[in-house]
């Protein structure tokens, strides 16, 4: 009976001590829509799409986590989350919490100082989060 003990009290001890080694994995879902007809300019400062994180049994993520780069002919663009350094930035409503993207919130990816797509063009991105989990997105048509 002593050994069964000894098993017992083993195994548990593993157990608590590999806390967070047996989480699930954090799984984020988000939507994307295409800026309004009409708002491509040769401005350097156009909404180029917004993204949305669903609520499909995700959970909310760090913003400092999120990475969002915009790919295109004439090359990439890693756009800020944070400053005005990049290409392009990812802005978040007035009134959220700015160090987290929260379940519902919509960010606007815009043009920073440089004219990424004016008129008519297609956009493919890459959403990265946590833990580096690329998130490859559908190819966005903006049109006038």
């Amino acid at each position: 009976m002593g050994r069964d003990w000894f098993m017992l009290f083993l195994i548990l001890a593993v157990s608590f001590s590999t806390p967070g080694c047996f989480d699930e994995k954090e799984e984020f879902y988000y939507s994307v829509d295409d800026s309004e007809d009409g708002t491509n300019s040769d401005s350097t400062s156009d909404v180029l799409f917004s993204i949305t994180l669903d609520d499909q049994g995700g959970m909310d993520m760090d913003f400092s986590d999120l990475v969002v780069i915009i790919e295109r002919d004439s090359g990439s663009h890693n756009c800020a989350t944070t400053g005005t350094t990049g290409n392009c930035s990812v802005v978040q409503p007035l009134d959220s919490d700015d160090s987290i993207w929260e379940i519902g919130e919509t960010l606007n990816i815009t043009e920073n100082g440089v004219d990424i797509c004016s008129q008519h063009c297609i956009l493919a991105f890459i959403v990265s989060g946590p833990e580096d989990a690329k998130i490859v997105g559908p190819t966005i048509l903006n049109t006038t």
